[in-house]
Parts: C-alpha cells; structure tokens; sequence
C-alpha cells in the first residue's frame, strides 16, 4: 500500500511541476488529436489519411519532383481545417523561404494555398544571411507561442552551419546539415509535440560520390530520419494531355504529368501502400478532381462503375443505389462533376471514407495495381530504410 502511496504522490507531484494531462493511468482517457491530410486522396491514400499532427515530416526528391507543390498542397488543407475551428484557436502558419523562391500567386493557383489568407495567416521568414542554427531558434521560438500550427521549411540544404559560415570555403565542414538537424530536433520535438505544430521539412536530394552504398542520397543524417515520423519520397511520373490520357515521355507540349510519391517510413499506420499520385496540370495545378475519380474508378472503391464498355455512372458503395444517369466516356466524368457539385461532394466523401478503413482486406495497393516495383522505381532500398528507423 505504501509503494501505491508513493507513486501516486510522484504522480501529482509530476503533473504540478509540468503540467496537467502529462501522465495518465492507461491510455484509453487521452485526447484525441487532430490528424492531418496530405492533400489529396491519391496521397493520403498511402497513409490512411491518419497523420497526426505535432510530428516532424521529411519530403525529399531531385529537383522538379513536385516537393514544393505538395508543402504548399498541404498548407491549403492545413487553412481549410483551421477554418472550421472557433476563431480564437485558429493556428498560424510559418513558411521558411530559405530559397527566396516562392511565388504566392503560382502558389494559389496550383494548390489553393493563399499565403495572403486574412482569416488563416501566413508568417513568411526569409533568412538573411542567418546561420541555419539561429534559423531554427527562430522557428522554435514562433512555434512556443502557441500560434503556429504549420511549418513549412524550403529547403533544407539550401541553409548552412554557423561553422560553414565562419569559415573560409577551403576548410572542410565536419558533420555539416546533420548536426544543425540533430540540434533542431533535439530541442524541438518535445516543443512541436506540445503545440501540436507539424513541421514539413523539404529536403533535396544528392549523388553519393563515394563507390559504397546508394549511388542517391540525401542530406540530414540518420538522426534526422529517427527523428521524423512521416518520410516521403517525390519523383516524376507520366505526362498527360488536356484529356487526362497518358502521353509517351517524349510527348511535346503535355498539359502536366503525374506526381509519384513513395512512403520511407510512416509510424502511423500499415507500411503497405507505398505507392501514392496525383496529376499536376501546368496551368491549373493540383487536379485534385482527377485523383478522386482515378480512386474511385477502381474495382476495390465501386464508386463509379462501367455497367458497358465506354459508359459509366456514379452508384453508392453502402446500398448499390446509382446516383446518375451513365456518363460516356471517362473524360467527360470530370466535366459532369464540375456541373453537379452535389454529386461530386459526395463521391469525394465516399473515398475518403474508402481510405481511411485501416482493416480492408479488399483495398489494393497502387503498386500492385500498376505493377510498379517502388523500390525500384525510386532507387530505395525499403529493407534498409525500415532497419534505419
């Protein structure tokens, strides 16, 4: 009884000192946290649409690869979630140009992120000339406020060390970006735990020029990639024509080309969708219509079916119950759901519901559908990856 005693008076003893909720008695009493979306079903399918939030996100791919757009994707879903929350606990966000490359208009249009959102806020750093350890003391600094709930950092290795900085560029920078981000996460991930900030951390990626290992790699360090909880990997898929149909690489003047992107690790759900798409149209952007028909079209969704060759309708997955007249051909679905809004809310809806059963035996992987060997097709060694982290 005394050892009872003991722990319990510990246990207050804790929660005064640190704070209320820190310690529970089991886990079944915890709050329920928000989760956070990547943007578009043929992205959150990857994921079960089940990240939450507070945790540290590493995107890396060579350049092009759609990096940048998806941040930029997923700050639009950020905004339109802080929307539905009462006023007076509505996050801001912090986007690190470390590249001084953002445009904000191309930026609206290709992913509906509006950096000059009134309601929704964007704090926009552009380092000048900081070291990258003062560049994170600021971010760390914003985020104890307690008003930010979404970093965005391009890029990583666009920052340098303080060492790098002092230094001339004869003498040779010993841990380099991996110390600076072994800093970074050691101070902060208990902070972005605690205000339930996510930080979306754009990394580039680089050839190894030593004969051992990877012949791709990317900057960051082991500890870095521990310290992350959710890693992607971008890389340029197929072009398209205006129609949405596939075109060969050596197509001139496409209308866009799919986005692929390979999951290196996720802590959240079942590592067995590693292959996720959407389609980025050059003068429109992220077609994220597009990506919740090409779900919905599949057998294992039974949303929009094809009763006959070439014809199509719109049926209810739960009762069987068809919610359109056939629509011919698969390129005039998009054209038919801009006309009726209410039909595409609900097919949009129905996907997202699809996507996020954790226990669906019947659900098929994208690389499996496609025959697409991920590992392969991103230069990843997925067994190494999983004995890394």
């Amino acid at each position: 009884m005394s050892d009872n005693k003991n722990l319990q008076e510990i246990l207050k003893g804790i929660e005064k000192s640190y704070g209320k909720g820190i310690t529970t008695v089991g886990v079944g009493d915890r709050p329920k946290k928000s989760y956070f979306s990547l943007g578009t079903p043929g992205f959150d399918f990857c994921t079960y649409n089940s990240i939450p939030e507070g945790v540290f996100i590493e995107v890396q791919g060579p350049e092009q690869s759609g990096k940048t757009t998806w941040a930029c994707l997923a700050a639009s879903s950020f905004i339109r979630n802080e929307k539905k929350k009462p006023v007076d606990e509505r996050r801001k966000i912090l986007f690190v140009d470390a590249e001084g490359t953002a445009d904000p208009d191309w930026i609206l249009t290709s992913t509906g992120y509006n950096m000059n959102d009134v309601d929704i806020q964007t704090i926009y750093l552009t380092p000048l000339g900081q070291s990258a350890e003062q560049i994170f003391d600021m971010v760390i600094d914003l985020v104890k406020t307690g008003e930010v709930g979404l970093v965005v950092f391009d890029s990583l290795v666009a920052i340098a060390p303080q060492q790098v900085n002092e230094e001339s560029m004869e003498k040779k920078d010993m841990g380099g970006l991996a110390s600076v981000l072994k800093y970074f996460v050691t101070k902060g991930t208990g902070v972005f735990n605690r205000y339930k900030t996510t930080f979306i951390g754009i990394n580039g990626t680089t050839m190894n020029l030593t004969p051992y290992g990877n012949p791709e790699t990317s900057p960051g360090g082991t500890y870095w990639k521990r310290a992350c909880s959710l890693r992607l990997k971008f890389k340029r898929g197929e072009f398209f024509d205006e129609d949405g149909n596939t075109l060969k690489g050596s197509a001139e003047s496409p209308a866009g080309h799919v986005i692929e992107m390979a999951v290196l690790k996720t802590k959240f759900c079942r590592w067995d969708r590693k292959l996720g798409r959407c389609h980025l149209n050059y003068t429109k952007g992220i077609d994220i219509l597009q990506d919740t028909i090409e779900l919905a079209c599949r057998s294992d969704f039974d949303i929009i079916r094809e009763p006959s060759k070439g014809w199509f309708v719109v049926v209810d997955p739960d009762t069987g119950e068809a919610l359109t007249d056939k629509i011919h051909g698969i390129n005039n679905i998009a054209p038919f759901f801009k006309e009726h809004v209410d039909i595409w809310k609900k097919v949009y809806d129905k996907v997202y519901e699809k996507l996020s059963i954790k226990d669906d035996p019947n659900i098929v992987s994208f690389e499996k559908m496609l025959g697409v060997n991920v590992s392969e097709a991103f230069n990843v060694d997925f067994v190494k990856e999983g004995e890394e982290q």
